[in-house]
């Protein structure tokens, strides 16, 4: 047998205390005789010994019942846990810390009343306990286990965390810490796993487990007062293109997930020095989206976020955003000298777009690298080098513009469009390709058209090459032919395709206004030089081009923190990495300044919105999904509104200070009948 609390043990040393008294009080005297009571002595005689009798068995009594509760108040226990397995007994302890666990409960936050729960547990434990605490963050503090003094220390230091872990992440996790220290130290013996956690329906995921026998399992589901949150859900513009002195407009979508209405929520915007507040009306279970137009009033970098001000949860009243208005857009035009000068005369009408010209033998990689859009204009071959260069770029999130020569080497073109995702070219064809239909629904064609047109005064193309394997392509066709032939298509903004030459062989595209229309449009899609913003935790890269030297490291600066992000790819395109538990424990949702030896650009993190919902486990779903997948028996408590923390506490079957409080309690009865009714 051992003992939780072994230092309440000393309180046997003042078990002395009544025995001392009952010595004192019973000590010789000497005795006086008188003539008249000397009749007396004869009865004293007779009671003397049941007096003694009586005294000593109130007195065994007296120190039975001290003694008992005090064993009782050291909760002793079996060594070995439950059963008679050999090895010290383990307590598993998960504590969600996400971001759902900000929500006020019956005692504070979810958080803190989790950290208590889980305190008030260890309590419960013997110290030979071996104790794994670990959160959403499975870091490397939480590889080991801890002594009981050493875990209550580490719960005061969780805190919220961006990162949402399912069943599955946190169970495969603690198997794998539970073999490992079997392996390197000791036989474990009863193993204990408990998860504190609200139970938000995006943690049901698991896969089959296979625990022993001596393992068991308790889950405690804490529940907030109120299961309602407004929060932003995401945010878009009208045009994805920015250009000084243009009209923009924001559209912002924000969510009420609750049973009570929104009538007057405030919703604040920032873009730049643009401020504006604006206040909605929501219904219960319902969204709306908010419009914001205004002008473009500055070339480079615009800071902005939308904030609504929330009662609930506040983790995700916050959007962050930045994006960049450029000055100029830079065109590599790589074409042969008897290309149509067409393309470089539309490109020309405004001073932003700047145009390098190049032959398609004297492509420099550098140039490349820093430009916005690459034009293919005219090549009937395509060297396997440039080839190489054109599907890098393209990695490195540079658009592609693609138009086809008059006598094309089918070899060299269809391997680079199967890499930029764009259908494979055949032979040229001249049957019904007029132009029919523009499919002015595509993001593409947003706030190009005034108006919807229903007839297109466009001239007969002569000729254009077919289209290959298009429904297995996820090119989507902007320029649509009487016969359905593709004239023009995209691969997710990133590339384009013309199906038709600018040869007068192949028609007249080339002069009428649609075509430069539609090059500039290419133009403006890759004056895009960055996302507005990311997802921490989901997010795993973050695209920038920016000029960067090795002189120095990268870094994402705030006011509030510094920290050295690792990055991939060539200098000019940088592939920002903000995975891992390090990025996580340090970026918080906000505005960065990224930073070489000089500032590179302006980077908006968000945290995910996935536990904004606040969609919970039912006790039925929960055990459902345990014990479909190999844990049977799970013990399940729910934490209800007004119950205190004190009243919880990890049962321990093999635990027997209750029975030692019965006896302490029995043992005092003894005593005072034995004093009411034995005279």
């Amino acid at each position: 047998m051992e003992f939780v609390h072994p230092e309440r043990l000393w309180f046997l040393f003042f078990l002395l205390i009544p025995i001392v008294i009952h010595l004192f009080h019973f000590r010789k005297r000497k005795t006086l005789y008188f003539s008249s009571l000397r009749f007396i002595q004869f009865l004293e005689k007779e009671q003397q010994s049941t007096r003694k009798l009586k005294h000593l068995l109130v007195l065994l009594s007296r120190l039975l019942a001290f003694t008992a509760l005090i064993f009782a108040f050291a909760q002793p226990q079996s060594k070995n846990g439950e059963g008679q397995r050999s090895g010290k007994p383990a307590l598993l302890i998960y504590l969600d810390n996400s971001f759902s666990m900000t929500a006020i409960g019956t005692e504070g936050t979810l958080l803190s009343e989790g950290r208590e729960l889980a305190k008030r547990m260890l309590q419960t434990v013997s110290p030979a306990t071996r104790v794994l605490i670990c959160s959403n963050a499975l870091n490397h503090v939480e590889q080991r286990f801890q002594t009981k003094a050493e875990a209550l220390r580490y719960l005061d230091q969780i805190e919220s965390y961006a990162l949402t872990r399912t069943l599955d992440d946190v169970l495969s996790w603690q198997q794998r810490q539970i073999k490992k220290h079997q392996e390197l130290k000791e036989k474990l013996g009863q193993i204990k796993q408990v998860f504190i956690s609200d139970f938000q329906q995006s943690q049901a995921r698991l896969e089959q487990q296979k625990p022993e026998a001596n393992q068991s399992f308790f889950a405690y589901q804490l529940k907030a007062q109120q299961n309602q949150n407004a929060y932003i859900d995401s945010i878009w513009f009208a045009k994805p293109t920015h250009h000084i002195n243009t009209d923009q407009m924001l559209m912002v979508r924000v969510q009420n997930f609750g049973t009570q209405a929104k009538k007057r929520l405030e919703l604040n915007i920032k873009i730049g020095q643009i401020k504006r507040t604006m206040f909605m009306q929501i219904d219960a279970g319902a969204e709306q989206i908010a419009s914001f137009p205004y002008k473009e009033i500055n070339n480079g970098s615009v800071l902005c976020q939308a904030h609504i001000n929330d009662q609930q949860i506040h983790f995700d009243d916050t959007w962050y955003f930045s994006y960049e208005v450029p000055d100029q857009t830079n065109i590599y035009l790589i074409e042969e000298a008897n290309s149509s000068p067409n393309v470089a005369k539309a490109f020309a009408v405004e001073e932003r777009y700047k145009v390098w010209k190049t032959l398609p033998g004297q492509v420099s990689s550098t140039a490349l690298a820093e430009t916005d859009l690459i034009v293919l204009n005219g090549l009937d071959e395509i060297p396997s080098g440039l080839r190489e260069d054109l599907i890098t770029a393209h990695q490195n999130g540079q658009r592609i513009l693609i138009i086809p020569g008059e006598d094309i080497t089918f070899n060299d073109y269809n391997p680079l469009l199967r890499e930029l995702s764009l259908c494979e070219l055949g032979a040229p064809q001249a049957n019904a390709l007029n132009l029919q239909r523009i499919n002015d629904a595509d993001p593409f064609f947003s706030g190009v058209f005034e108006k919807k047109q229903q007839k297109w005064n466009v001239p007969m193309v002569k000729k254009a090459y077919s289209v290959l394997n298009a429904t297995n392509s996820s090119a989507t066709p902007l320029l649509i032919a009487r016969s359905g032939q593709a004239l023009f298509m995209r691969s997710n903004t990133t590339a384009f395709l013309w199906t038709t030459a600018l040869q007068p062989s192949f028609g007249s595209m080339v002069n009428q206004s649609l075509f430069p229309t539609i090059l500039l449009r290419c133009a403006e899609f890759a004056s895009q030089r960055y996302p507005n913003y990311a997802i921490l935790g989901k997010d795993a890269q973050i695209k920038v081009r920016a000029s960067h030297s090795n002189e120095a490291p990268l870094r994402f600066i705030s006011a509030e923190t510094e920290f050295i992000v690792q990055y991939v790819g060539t200098p000019n395109n940088l592939r920002l990495q903000i995975g891992g538990t390090a990025a996580l424990e340090r970026l918080k949702a906000g505005l960065y300044e990224l930073k070489g030896i000089e500032t590179l650009a302006q980077i908006a993190l968000n945290y995910n919105r996935i536990e904004s919902q606040l969609k919970l486990l039912s006790k039925s779903e929960l055990i459902d999904l345990l014990e479909s997948n190999g844990i049977k028996n799970c013990n399940f408590n729910q934490i209800k509104e007004g119950q205190s923390l004190t009243a919880i506490e990890l049962k321990e079957s093999n635990s027997y200070w209750r029975l030692f409080l019965i006896f302490g309690l029995i043992f005092l009865l003894v005593e005072l009948s034995l004093l009411k009714w034995w005279k």
